[in-house]
């Protein structure tokens, strides 16, 4: 168990889990398909030199996402003020009026167009999945691709990644890719966007460890892969309620530096997390058993691994996503009905549990509307009392 991040051999797991859908956002318009989707299994490990979390059972074969995949958060006004201010910042910091910017898992690239919009850069976006069709009014071009040693030609003034590099496994050798393509032009700068490991580790947050990330970043294992592979951090810092990671850095010199204490912290928190996932996993039972009739809301990664640790419960009828580019689908796994919020009206739920708590009050202000009575709740809030 070699890590990849740092290449240390001595690597320990503290977390199995089996019958995990391989993934989670593809868009599946039966339900017997749905039921049917490729399960897999995953051993966190975590790295006792730098701090890096990883499944070491991961499989990159299992994963196809040339199929239809639908990972957009921007139909939420919650998620485009955080998207707006992180556009406003990268136009102001990069001053990238005429520039050029290229992403690297744009997706169907929402926010490589709202940052052109906005900026007045021209864009490059790389990834199987974006589609030309969901780009309205920007100077953004597509490329049907993955990033890797092929593609390392492709440079820009400012180098965007946002939940990317967790679907990858050999994080340490991808870096170093992206360092030479930051090479290629004279003062480029890089950002790139994850999701904190340490609050998933902190709240025993069992409904964000799913089959597709296979890598998970601390601070202290973030600005340590980046500094390894010849960026300098100019920035790190926590964002969207401390749920995500955003890093910024520039080509600079090798920096091995460990800082000891920040990687023993982690290594704690990991060693605790089996507890604390059993804990939550058996007060969620106690929480659904309680009603007949639930529906959850947000139908991404964190719905179908919360519904895949509590073994699917009969009680759950639907999920609800305000993406229309899901509605209609099922879940990968446990083929849950994917539903617009006006259609939970007719189900009369007793219960809703909101998959992200940032949503909170967006998602109450909808049932308010909606005219719907009933107890709401939402997934772990960070408890800083636990790190």
């Amino acid at each position: 168990m070699r890590c990849p991040s740092c290449g240390s051999g001595d690597a320990d797991v503290f977390h199995s889990v089996g019958g995990i859908p391989v993934a989670s956002n593809i868009v599946i318009h039966d339900a017997g398909e749905a039921a049917a989707y490729e399960r897999g299994r995953l051993d966190l490990a975590v790295c006792p030199r730098c701090g890096f979390i990883f499944n070491h059972l991961f499989d990159p074969g299992l994963v196809d996402y040339s199929r239809p995949y639908e990972e957009s958060q921007a139909f939420s006004p919650t998620f485009r003020a955080f998207q707006d201010a992180l556009v406003a910042r990268l136009t102001d910091e990069y001053d990238l009026a005429d520039k050029a910017v290229l992403e690297i898992g744009c997706g169907k690239g929402a926010f490589l167009e709202a940052l052109c919009s906005h900026s007045g850069a021209r864009g490059t976006g790389i990834d199987p999945a974006f589609q030309p069709g969901r780009i309205a009014d920007a100077p953004v071009e597509g490329v049907d691709a993955f990033f890797d040693e092929s593609t390392t030609s492709m440079t820009a003034d400012l180098i965007c990644c946002r939940h990317t590099l967790e679907h990858i496994r050999p994080v340490g050798d991808f870096l170093r890719l992206v360092r030479i393509s930051a090479g290629h032009t004279e003062g480029s700068a890089v950002m790139f966007e994850v999701p904190d490991v340490t609050r998933i580790l902190a709240e025993g947050a069992f409904w964000d460890v799913f089959y597709e990330h296979c890598s998970y970043f601390a601070p202290v294992s973030l600005s340590w892969l980046f500094r390894a592979s010849g960026f300098e951090v100019t920035r790190l810092e926590l964002e969207y309620d401390d749920q995500y990671l955003v890093i910024d850095g520039r080509p600079g010199r090798i920096d091995e530096l460990v800082e000891v204490e920040a990687v023993d912290r982690i290594v704690a928190l990991a060693e605790g997390f089996g507890r604390r996932v059993k804990e939550g996993i058996e007060a969620w039972h106690r929480q659904i058993e309680g009603s007949e009739t639930v529906v959850l809301w947000g139908a991404g990664s964190k719905a179908v691994g919360f519904l895949a640790a509590l073994d699917e419960p009969a009680a759950v009828r639907a999920v609800v996503d305000i993406n229309p580019y899901k509605q209609g689908s099922y879940l990968p796994g446990s083929a849950r009905a994917v539903i617009a919020p006006a259609a939970v009206k007719a189900i009369e739920p007793q219960l809703v549990i909101i998959m992200n708590p940032i949503y909170r009050e967006e998602i109450r202000g909808m049932l308010n509307e909606l005219g719907v009575d009933a107890e709401v709740v939402a997934l772990g809030e960070f408890d800083d009392t636990l790190v």
